[in-house]
């Protein structure tokens, strides 16, 4: 990963030569000439990333590139800061008599360092001559890229499926079932497409997925039960022990009939510390899965584990052919060594993705795929229970930027589900992506990135956002066992679980006790990214606040919300002064962010999570130019423009979420052209009211946000009269969140003529009154509707006005009196969930599921191809209730 070092520093010299001159003055040729050597460098380094890591003559030459290139890195950003300090005193820097010895010294240092590199160059070993043929792999020609698949590819399962179906849905009493097989033998997979069963479904309205892991902590597990069953986040106090929320569950289930998936469990500790939770109701399952038959056995309740069988070679081959062709059919010149592949992966479905995704870079040739069935010889036969062989084949197949973001996977605790937004982000700050073309954003370009390695089969898209964009990603545990190692032995970053610092690694992910880390005298100017995930909440004492900026003084990530494993009290002054740092994502109880968060010229992405319902901005983030993101959980009141001094508009900067409604003024979103979403919280009454002097409403200035996709709007505070009329609303939003608005239901005809609304989610009593009847022809594109908490008793509603609508949730709507039946018409309706409404609601959407379910049989005998219809009703007995009937 030598070349995403130069790939930084290339960056970080291009940044100071066009945008900082007065910080290097004096210094512009020696720096120039250092960003040609180091453009050398780089050039090679990507061809070097092609190769396989068989080559020990190009191992020692990268590694001596990785050193001189990290020398060089270290030299110009303490440089930096220094200059910085030096700059920032103003007319005090004339009295400043050390900073010009220290830029002399700085250029016969760089002069040292280009010495370095033209040793190197002078090697015999170096240029295109040490990547020999035989140590590149085949490539060919680049390949078109796969379409994103919605569903996984699986095959083998049905028998398997079936046998367990049957023990989930027949018999009385309460039963645990456990299925047990060696890693990578596909036991997930096959928990997960019982869990997604049809017959499953309609047995269980009552179900969830847990994934639990080797290491977790009883308390999360519980937590996300609950979030699961109820669908709403749960706020509990630290003073509620495990226990109690093993209580709150019995609780919620009462005697309801349910299934629960325990996916990945370890120990006969762990499930013995689980099972406390699950109470045990007539008719109720819980499927758990591990690789241990004796876990299996102590869990199961009653009869055998389902033990996981290995694939014939039939189901092998099926398996390869869907993996690496999808849809389409496989050349006849394939299949011979095709088969011949899948032979020798032994009946282990992991191992046949891994090799799809090798053969995905490959030409698709007999050649090519005889080559790769020799490689693979009779390793799996002799050792099953190893992937790294297999997982290499795949990874050096992939471009060298791909290996970056890959490995990056291992830097997250094991078994996360990470939310795609924060993943992306970070690879941009860490400089792992990279500009292709002026029309794509370096988040579009990541987005393809990410999409890549899920069609590659090395990452696991978990959920999909309406659009189909990857919402939550993660991946195997031994594929992340790969990225931890692989990352290691790379110095791309180190895992830490004890206070012990190691000397070298630019990235640390800290997964011990925060406390313990920071307190160990740490001295690491180093350091480039900290990501904290330790599950204890550290509360930083006002004394040592400033330990982060003096132990890391060269940050460029820092990462502890929304883990919350550090809380600041408040905002260290001199963490300001950390000039590179690019991401911050801090948990804090502050109300206000100093001035002095401008100096960060350098932040790309601030996310503030703090307990107080405001946060004044005082810095001038307007003049902070690469500033793409800025995200906080309360309304953040920011600071007015001075358009004198910084008359250019930011066109980096995509996010603002939230802030407060006086914030939106003409002069602040017109810094922002490129704004894709904002999020306003605060008195929406002052955001949508006139101004009696311009005749104007803070709101049309959002009219002129013509990128503005996403929009929140959050009430607190005054009552809202009215929603601004259609041509004042921006023209291409596509996904709109209105709470606590009490607007009447009359207004939502103004929502219904925006013509590329998708998404439209009316929570906390957005709307109020008894009576609904949308306007016929509205909606034309809403695609996702969800409704949370209203007095609304009659709904009148059909695929008249919502003609593509899939997805449906109400919550908490007590009063409705039914779901509109006629919503059974509207063909691309795929999905209903009904969350603590009523009996008669939910008998109602009970209806719509049958009537559904009566068309895919009429379809299916028509030789179609049905869409598949989900209900979700909660709690449990509403629909115990409907059963009764």
């Amino acid at each position: 990963m030598a070349e995403v070092v130069v790939n930084l520093l290339v960056e970080n010299l291009t940044q100071l030569l066009k945008e900082n001159i007065q910080l290097i003055s004096g210094l512009k040729d020696d720096v120039e000439k250092l960003l040609e050597d180091l453009g050398d460098f780089k050039a090679f380094l990507r061809e070097a990333g092609k190769a396989r890591y068989d080559n020990e003559i190009l191992k020692r030459l990268i590694t001596k590139i990785r050193t001189v290139v990290n020398k060089a890195e270290d030299l110009i950003d303490r440089y930096v800061v220094a200059a910085k300090f030096h700059y920032d005193k103003k007319w005090k820097r004339y009295l400043d008599i050390e900073h010009p010895g220290r830029k002399k010294e700085l250029a016969e240092e760089i002069r040292n360092v280009r010495e370095s590199m033209d040793g190197i160059r002078k090697d015999p070993n170096y240029g295109l001559n040490a990547l020999r043929d035989e140590a590149l792999p085949n490539r060919g020609a680049v390949q078109a890229k796969v379409p994103t698949v919605e569903e996984e590819y699986v095959v083998g399962f049905d028998g398997e499926v079936d046998a367990i179906v049957k023990r989930l849905t027949e018999g009385e009493g309460f039963e645990v079932i456990s299925i047990v097989g060696m890693p990578g033998l596909g036991k997930t997979t096959l928990a997960n497409k019982v869990f997604k069963d049809e017959r499953v479904e309609y047995h269980f309205m009552n179900r969830a997925w847990i994934y639990v892991s080797g290491v977790y902590k009883r308390r999360d597990v519980f937590l996300r039960i609950l979030k699961e069953l109820s669908k709403l986040s749960h706020t509990y106090s630290d003073d509620v022990t495990d226990e109690d929320l093993a209580k709150e569950i019995k609780k919620f289930l009462g005697s309801a009939k349910y299934f629960i998936v325990m996916d990945d469990v370890w120990t006969g500790e762990d499930w013995n510390a689980l099972k406390i939770a699950f109470p045990m109701n007539n008719g109720s399952r819980v499927l758990v899965s591990t690789r241990d038959k004796v876990v299996a056995m102590h869990a199961n309740s009653r009869g055998d584990p389902h033990n996981l069988k290995f694939l014939t070679e039939k189901e092998s081959w099926e398996l390869l052919q869907k993996k690496v062709f999808r849809e389409e059919s496989c050349p006849f010149e394939l299949k011979r060594p095709g088969r011949t592949i899948a032979e020798k992966c032994g009946g282990l479905p992991l191992a046949i993705v891994i090799i799809a995704g090798t053969l995905l870079g490959k030409p698709k040739t007999s050649g090519a795929w005889d080559k790769v069935a020799e490689s693979i010889g009779d390793f799996l036969k002799l050792k099953l229970e190893s992937y790294d062989y297999l997982i290499r084949m795949s990874y050096d197949q992939l471009p060298y930027d791909l290996k970056s973001c890959f490995l990056y996977f291992g830097a997250f605790p094991r078994g996360n589900e990470i939310p795609a937004g924060k993943l992306i982000r970070l690879w941009i700050a860490e400089g792992f992506i990279e500009e292709e073309a002026q029309s794509l954003t370096l988040e579009d370009i990541a987005h393809e990135k990410l999409s890549d390695l899920v069609n590659r089969n090395l990452v696991m898209s978990m959920q999909r956002k309406s659009n189909g964009q990857i919402k939550t990603c993660r991946v195997h545990d031994m594929l992340h066992e790969f990225c931890k190692n692989e990352a290691k032995k790379e110095n791309l970053f180190e895992e830490i679980n004890t206070g012990r610092q190691l000397d070298t690694c630019r990235r640390l992910c800290v997964q011990c006790n925060v406390s313990e880390f920071l307190s160990s005298g740490l001295s690491a100017d180093h350091v480039r990214s900290l990501l904290c995930f330790s599950s204890n909440k550290y509360d930083l004492p006002a004394d040592n606040i400033s330990i982060i900026r003096e132990a890391f003084p060269l940050l460029r990530v820092l990462h502890t919300a929304p883990d919350e494993s550090i809380i600041f009290t408040r905002f260290p002054r001199d963490m300001t002064n950390l000039f590179h740092l690019r991401y911050i994502a801090i948990s804090t109880t502050l109300t206000i962010l100093p001035q002095a968060i401008d100096s960060l010229w350098n932040m790309q992405t601030l996310i503030v999570r703090t307990t107080q319902s405001t946060l004044n901005i005082k810095g001038n983030i307007w003049k902070m130019t690469r500033l793409r993101h800025v995200q906080t959980n309360s309304s953040a009141q920011l600071p007015p423009p001075n358009t004198k001094k910084d008359p250019f508009a930011n066109r980096n900067l995509q996010t603002l979420s939230r802030i407060s409604p006086e914030s939106c003024t003409a002069i602040a979103l017109a810094k922002a052209p490129n704004l894709n979403n904002l999020g306003i919280q605060g008195n929406l009454a002052k955001l949508f009211e006139t101004n009696k002097d311009t005749g104007s409403s803070l709101f049309k200035n959002l009219g002129e946000l013509k990128l503005l996709e996403k929009l929140k709007l959050l009430n607190h505070g005054g009552n809202v009269q009215r929603l601004p009329q259609k041509y004042e609303f921006p023209q291409k939003i596509k996904k709109l969140t209105l709470s606590n608005t009490h607007l009447e239901w009359t207004e939502l005809s103004i929502l219904g003529s925006l013509e590329y609304l998708e998404v439209l989610k009316l929570t906390e009593n957005a709307f109020k009154g008894k009576e609904w009847e949308p306007s016929k022809g509205g909606f034309p594109c809403l695609q996702f509707l969800r409704i949370e908490r209203t007095d609304l008793k009659s709904w009148k509603a059909s695929s008249l006005h919502f003609p593509l609508l899939k997805s449906l949730i109400l919550r908490q709507c007590l009063n409705l009196e039914e779901v509109p039946p006629s919503l059974a018409d509207i063909d691309n309706l795929q999905e209903m969930e009904l969350n603590r409404t009523n009996p008669r609601a939910a008998q109602s959407a009970w209806n719509i599921l049958q009537i559904k379910q009566g068309k895919e049989m009429e379809l299916k005998e028509k030789g179609g191809s049905p869409r598949r219809f989900k209900l979700n009703i909660y709690p449990p007995d509403e629909l115990e209730q409907i059963q009764q009937i």
